[in-house]
């Protein structure tokens, strides 16, 4: 904290009208202590399976480097890693860092041009879950003023791990993504407004890009989603996954969204590319078995109008 602009030397940001592709990068399993590998009642977790199990952890550094690396060499024309913050109570506490790296490339007319290698852009993803599930038992109500620095505090919280060179940027403004509203008692645009003033006054005057998901109603610099794994969204930042399937996870009725071997997936990025906006978002990127080169934008239309 307490930046200047000297510690952003060697940082680059997006400009409004480059392309960005970003992905959430969840963990939360433990083949150690089996923290959502097996439920309570000794059933498995797991409704579909990694290759393996072993050190098959978020506390392992190996294997977060065997998913950045596997992610590196994925066809995309741009790349990301997004960070996201989550705090549970004292019997479930855990950080969730949703490590999104941003590579911007350019794309060829009739295909996908090779990504360059830069370095990783972090953004963050506000797991807003923690307004109401936190080890203060604090259901955070953003009208408030204990409210909104209770929000601000996790913003400025993370940026103060992430060193400056490595932050994802939108015209010089740091990326923050905001989940659900629900979690929230009460909010408006208040809690939006007082973040974007006091985050410059302890990081060298940057302003953060905030895009709240579409539940929010409030103003900000774009408008994000959730639930692209079920189905396309784009209310300005788009939304896509390769389907979904919480059948094993206890006390929930099933929802599926067949994957139909990467068919769901590559229909959702033609929807985008028909009518794309400049940035998207891919769900549960880390989970994909195979990568597929995609079509540009030019190429997808041309298809379609003949």
């Amino acid at each position: 904290m307490n930046l200047t602009e000297k510690d952003f030397a060697g940082s680059k940001s997006f400009t409004a009208k480059d392309r960005i592709v970003g992905t959430y990068f969840f963990y939360w399993y433990d083949i150690y202590t089996k923290e959502h590998i097996i439920d309570g009642d000794g059933t498995d977790a797991l409704t579909t399976h990694p290759p393996t199990l072993e050190d098959f952890s978020y506390k392992s550094v190996r294997w977060h480097k065997q998913q950045l690396a596997i992610w590196r060499r994925r066809a995309l024309t741009w790349r990301s890693w997004c960070f996201g913050v989550r705090r549970r109570n004292t019997n479930q506490h855990w950080l969730a860092l949703e490590l999104c790296r941003f590579e911007a490339a350019g794309g060829s007319a009739r295909g996908i041009a090779p990504a360059r290698q830069e370095t990783a852009r972090i953004g963050l993803f506000y797991d807003t879950s923690t307004l109401q599930w936190n080890h203060w038992g604090y259901h955070t109500d953003l009208t408030t003023d204990f409210g909104t620095r209770f929000f601000f505090a996790t913003v400025r919280d993370f940026f103060s791990c992430i060193p400056p060179r490595h932050w994802a940027m939108i015209e010089g403004k740091p990326i923050v993504l905001l989940y659900a509203s629900a979690f929230a008692k009460k909010w408006d645009q208040g809690f939006i407004d007082y973040t974007k003033a006091e985050f410059p006054k302890q990081f060298g005057g940057r302003v953060p890009w905030i895009a709240p998901q579409d539940s929010w109603g409030v103003k900000g610099d774009n408008t994000c989603a959730w639930g692209g794994a079920l189905a396309f969204r784009n209310p300005g930042i788009g939304e896509i996954g390769p389907g979904y399937d919480h059948s094993a996870v206890p006390g929930r009725e099933p929802l599926v969204r067949e994957r139909e071997g990467g068919k769901f997936y590559e229909e959702s990025w033609l929807k985008f590319l028909r009518r794309p906006s400049n940035f998207v978002m891919i769900e549960t990127g880390m989970n994909f078995t195979k990568a597929r080169t995609l079509p540009s934008p030019r190429s997808t239309a041309e298809s379609t109008s003949s």
